[in-house]
């Protein structure tokens, strides 16, 4: 059998969850191609999968992580990014053309399926966000810049709109999150009803590795280890980094402090920083035995980050970039479910951080270990392998 996945190449959060359904494939013999861009490029570089380079598209952000409409709309402008996307879609087609894939999986890539959809593939979407909400901006702006971020509104809600009619081409929709009550997307999932029959509620793609007992990971540790890990797009990500560095390396002799700055084309190893250990990328091996090992977890409000954390039992706090509303709406529900505090990145320094802490590991662990009991003992992982065979039957 042959599998194509397409995951967004923005941030590491979809191609580190279609990594671990391309591995649950691999042991199966079946051949994977993967087509990706920007950071998951860089993650599939090392990776030892076969992977296609596709045309990037992303969205301009600010150096604190804001999402930047003028910056967008000037820089990439209608025209060049509609072109870019249909020279992104004309390399899918051809690829998934040449490879003849039984089935294909897009992880929140409208090309990958709308390119399986023209050639008529068996297609499977992966996704956490059906509505896409234009990024909060509460700023002020010069008279001069409001008719283009008005026309960046407009363009929006054209763009969104599309985007919901493009998701419903797929046979199945996949959501890696909790059944409802407990659904963390569940302010990002207005599903149309007609499309509702296709939704699979299927819980996290990233299953423990080790399986260690939860009580015996923390026996004989000393202090509680703060584990921070940064994801997402590379200009976000640097600014966090920084941020916690320069906050954590004076933290209280309190806490083991582990810092995993999520670079793909970073190196492997330890480093040192006054009170901080610094890894610029991390195996999958020692990430996972840090996130099992972790009493606390410090991180952006990514939906998969968010999900491990659930997987593994762990409190969160969570620092969504601004005007993030995805993330925004993520860490809400978080909070609400009482496994996260959530702070202001603006607000963020070393007394919010500590204060936050203490708090999430006073308030938020005993609703984490709950959470993670309502999963029960089905997987993510193989509920996707269960639909790929059905839809490969099917045909």
């Amino acid at each position: 059998m042959r599998l194509y996945i397409g995951p967004c190449g923005l941030g590491l959060g979809h191609i580190t969850r279609c990594d671990a359904i391309a591995r649950e494939f691999s042991n199966e013999n079946v051949d994977v191609l993967f087509s990706s861009y920007l950071d998951a490029l860089d993650y599939l570089k090392r990776s030892g999968f076969t992977y296609f380079s596709a045309i990037p598209l992303s969205f301009r952000t600010r150096e604190d992580g804001t999402i930047d409409p003028k910056m967008t709309m000037s820089q990439n402008g209608v025209t060049v990014g509609l072109w870019d996307f249909i020279r992104q879609l004309i390399g899918e087609v051809r690829q998934i053309s040449a490879f003849e894939p039984d089935v294909v999986i897009s992880d929140t890539r409208i090309s990958t399926l709308i390119a399986a959809f023209i050639l008529r593939k068996p297609r499977i979407l992966i996704l956490n966000q059906y509505s896409v909400q234009m990024p909060k901006d509460d700023g002020k702006h010069r008279m001069a810049d409001r008719p283009m971020l008005f026309a960046a509104k407009i363009i929006w809600r054209y763009i969104s709109a599309m985007l919901e009619l493009a998701w419903g081409v797929s046979d199945l929709i996949i959501v890696p999150d909790l059944k409802a009550p407990y659904t963390i997307s569940r302010y990002n999932l207005a599903i149309p009803p007609g499309i509702r029959r296709k939704v699979r509620l299927v819980g996290p793609l990233t299953p423990s590795r080790y399986g260690t007992p939860n009580g015996a990971r923390h026996a004989g540790k000393a202090r509680p280890l703060v584990f921070a890990c940064v994801s997402g797009p590379a200009t976000d990500r640097k600014y966090l980094v920084n941020k916690l560095t320069d906050i954590l390396k004076e933290f209280p002799r309190d806490y083991e402090l582990i810092l995993s700055c999520g670079d793909p084309n970073g190196s492997f190893g330890e480093k040192t920083i006054g009170k901080l250990a610094v890894h610029e990328w991390m195996t999958e091996q020692s990430y996972w035995r840090t996130f099992e090992r972790a009493d606390v977890i410090v991180s952006r409000a990514g939906h998969e980050t968010i999900m491990k954390a659930i997987s593994e039992g762990k409190p969160l706090v969570l620092i969504p970039p601004p005007n993030h509303t995805e993330q925004a709406n993520n860490a809400k529900r978080a909070e609400e479910l009482g496994v996260a505090v959530v702070l202001d990145q603006s607000r963020l320094d070393a007394r919010e951080l500590a204060e936050a802490i203490s708090k999430s590991l006073k308030d938020n662990r005993e609703n984490a270990q709950r959470l993670r009991g309502t999963l029960g003992s089905e997987s993510g992982i193989g509920a996707v392998v269960e639909a790929v065979s059905e839809l490969v039957a099917a045909r």
